[in-house]
């Protein structure tokens, strides 16, 4: 009985786009590649090759180009030391390792597939910043995208600004909860894992 069971516990890890543990599930992949590195879900990238924005397209047929998609890049594995300093912060968002939370690394919305690739028409509302891990801990870059319904706006902090520049604190312990809520879990998602050269 164990070894039929094998096989579809590595199926069933095969098919996550996602990293065990996120608040936020997929089955769906995303194509996303730097300039020097192609994204595989869960596999090592140095930090040198993810300094500028990546290309992101889409994998699956069922994402259509007549709607728009949102795109959130979260780590996942920022250690709660780094803002337990931070007195805003009532409580910390988990991240998926003992004492770690999360950052805002990109927000964008106004995504439409256009010759293969996702392109927006608008300012992000969280600008790209290259992943910088300041540890030799593996850190979980994960980039999902979402559907944006017309319908859909995000929240007043958002849209005032609170996460457009790349120094601010806000980035910090960020949750995707309000997120899901509104738009429901991504459509397509991937990640991969730095750490300090």
């Amino acid at each position: 009985m164990l070894r039929s069971l094998i096989p579809l516990f590595f199926a069933a890890g095969a098919l996550a786009q996602t990293p065990a543990g996120s608040s936020a599930h997929t089955t769906h992949n995303l194509g996303a590649a730097y300039q020097n590195a192609t994204i595989t879900p869960g596999v090592w990238i140095s930090p040198d090759d993810v300094s500028d924005q990546p290309s992101i397209w889409p994998v699956s047929p069922k994402m259509r180009k007549d709607i728009q998609y949102m795109l959130v890049m979260l780590d996942l594995n920022i250690p709660d030391s780094d803002v337990t300093t931070a007195a805003y912060y009532d409580t910390l968002v988990p991240g998926l390792a003992t004492n770690t939370t999360t950052r805002l690394h990109w927000w964008g919305g106004n995504y439409t597939i256009e010759n293969g690739q996702f392109v927006n028409s608008s300012d992000s509302l969280a600008p790209y910043t290259a992943p910088r891990p300041r540890d030799s801990t593996n850190h979980t870059y994960t980039l999902y995208l979402f559907d944006q319904p017309a319908t859909y706006f995000p929240s007043k902090e958002a849209l005032d600004g609170a996460y457009y520049s790349q120094m601010t604190d806000a980035r910090f312990n960020f949750s995707l909860t309000p997120i899901i809520e509104a738009v429901g879990q991504p459509v397509a998602a991937t990640y991969f894992l730095s750490d300090e050269v």
